[in-house]
């Protein structure tokens, strides 16, 4: 934050955060894309494991941001930004390398490397955000880089399935090595730009206020930790699932996508500013609602209506749930750097620790009710499970609107 008598939002500084995010999401959407088609296609895994190629890249971050958010502390949040875009364009390179030999312990080994990287670059990433903003813009200041992570997804998706179509027999491991490259210009970016120190502030906080606010991020992170679960065992199986049900047209599944990466990478930051000031309990209830919404749609969708209006249908869902998905984002990542101001980096870190565990769990159980039950069984349990966490999360909401108004 800069003090000229008044203190406001240093956004300059983090106009190389968020352009490191771009580069660094390039492969965001086609390498979930790609890793379950690869491994249950090319490789042979079953679906349990892919999900576990998928609970490797969280693993890392489950075990590490802990360690990582002591590490992240003032004066080291873009050391920590740097060495996560190390880390994943080794593991990048290491994807290519499973690619190339049709290995997919390799894959999956590379997965938890890529684990790793994401917890030094999402807790830096987080804490010198939060840091650099007032309280006041803070969803703002989240929903930017959502913009910025949307629009490299959109971006590289298109350069990734360029290549994919160019170079047929070696395109997937061309794909991997683009992106491994373009961390590592991310990594560059964040370090080589980096802005003074911002000034310290001090917070006053009553006891009682203390003790609401504990309740509050409890209920939380229990229902974010809930949310995140149910959310993170469909992962590996969207794609799956859609080619069974929907489509084999690879093109049309990522078309699917790509209204939500549009309206993430352009409206990203005006989602974020609008969620600042507006009901925040409002915003998070709306988004798991149709975030079970989208998932029972792909269960249901294609008996209620005939192709392709059942596929069109999924993406008016899936956009939805993009804006309404950044927002309650915006939200949750606001007021963690609001409750741990200061020390953003250890509440970020304890943060992404209990959510890494949730999503390493997760597609395991994903998978073994794929093999086991039916390919829809994941869906149908996620969907309804999902409108039971709007209770957790207006209490979470109301007990730490509650304490921070005191």
């Amino acid at each position: 934050m800069i003090e000229d008598g008044t203190q406001t939002s240093d956004w300059g500084a983090l106009a190389s955060v968020y352009n490191s995010a771009f580069f660094c999401s390039l492969g965001f959407f086609v390498v979930s894309f790609l890793i379950p088609i690869i491994a249950y296609g090319s490789m042979g895994a079953s679906a349990t494991e892919v999900a576990l190629v998928f609970s490797m890249l969280t693993l890392g971050i489950a075990i590490f941001s802990p360690v990582v958010g002591k590490f992240a502390k003032r004066g080291r949040r873009r050391n920590s930004i740097f060495i996560g875009t190390v880390i994943r364009a080794i593991a990048y390179t290491g994807m290519a390398i499973s690619v190339i030999l049709g290995d997919k312990y390799i894959l999956i080994l590379n997965s938890l490397i890529w684990g790793l990287g994401a917890a030094f670059y999402r807790v830096g990433s987080d804490a010198e955000i939060s840091e650099r903003v007032l309280h006041e813009n803070r969803a703002e200041a989240f929903g930017k880089r959502a913009a910025a992570n949307g629009k490299g997804s959109v971006v590289g998706a298109f350069i990734g399935f360029t290549i994919l179509m160019s170079f047929p027999d070696s395109g997937i491991v061309l794909v991997f090595l683009f992106y491994s490259v373009m961390n590592l210009l991310g990594g560059i970016i964040v370090i080589r730009n980096r802005p003074p120190l911002e000034s310290i502030t001090e917070r006053v906080t009553s006891l009682n206020a203390k003790g609401f606010i504990g309740l509050g991020i409890a209920a939380l992170v229990l229902a974010a930790a809930i949310d995140t679960f149910i959310s993170a065992l469909l992962s590996p199986f969207v794609e799956l699932y859609i080619i069974e049900m929907f489509t084999t047209d690879l093109t049309l599944i990522a078309l699917i996508y790509l209204p939500g990466g549009i309206i993430s990478g352009v409206f990203g930051g005006h989602l974020g500013r609008f969620a600042d000031h507006r009901n925040k309990v409002a915003i998070v209830s709306a988004a798991v609602f149709i975030g079970a919404l989208s998932t029972l749609g792909l269960v249901f969708m294609p008996v209620i209506l005939p192709w392709p209006y059942n596929l069109f249908s999924i993406a008016i869902l899936f956009s939805i749930g993009s804006v309404t998905g950044i927002m309650a984002y915006t939200v949750m990542s606001s007021i963690f750097g609001t409750a741990y101001q200061g020390r953003a980096s250890e509440g970020f870190g304890m943060f992404e620790a209990v959510m890494g565990f949730s999503r390493f769990t997760a597609p395991l159980v994903g998978g073994l009710l794929w093999d086991y039950f039916d390919p829809s069984a994941p869906f149908i349990l996620v969907g309804f499970s999902g409108f039971l966490l709007v209770p957790i999360y207006v209490y979470g909401m109301k007990q730490y609107e509650r304490a921070r108004l005191e």
